[in-house]
């Protein structure tokens, strides 16, 4: 089973930050991108592996793909994997559907009308906000807001907080 050292939700998916920050500070040399748009684009999928260094696996799943495979073995054996959502949308069908995440890194989600800026680069609306309680309360999922590995976290409460305020 492979080790699942941080989950993040990031709309950029694999970036700078990722390759740069993430990944060091996590000791990543496997990322699991799950996205059903993106596994169906074989172009943007060389894209995004281009984008990590050469010791670093890039997957992209579906999400019935990447569920079979958490059932089989965690994403693979002896890696240590960083999951990315590129929304909380698909990070709440996956968890739902049984793949067991406990903590959840909200780190790229942006504003638009409908959305409240929580921390800079991240902003959450009623169904966003909706889905982290019902994780949380239902499941025991933690959230937190972290856009760079030297912030420092905005825990599940406050967030809760702000988003209210």
């Amino acid at each position: 089973m492979a080790n699942i050292n941080l989950v993040r939700v990031d709309f950029r998916l694999i970036h700078g930050q990722i390759i740069t920050k993430w990944r060091t500070a996590f000791s990543i040399n496997k990322i699991v991108v799950i996205d059903n748009i993106l596994a169906a684009d074989d172009f943007m999928i060389k894209v995004y592996a281009s984008a990590a260094p050469a010791n670093t696996k890039v997957k992209v799943y579906s999400e019935e793909k990447a569920l079979r495979l958490w059932n089989k073995n965690r994403f693979g054996e002896d890696a240590d994997v960083l999951v990315l959502f590129k929304d909380i949308d698909t990070c709440y069908r996956c968890i739902k559907a049984g793949i067991d995440l406990k903590e959840i890194q909200l780190g790229g989600i942006p504003h638009t009308k409908e959305r409240k800026t929580i921390k800079t680069a991240v902003s959450l609306g009623e169904k966003e906000m909706a889905y982290i309680r019902e994780l949380h309360d239902e499941l025991g999922v933690n959230f937190t807001i972290q856009v760079v590995p030297e912030d420092d976290k905005m825990g599940y409460n406050a967030i809760v907080r702000s988003y209210s305020n």
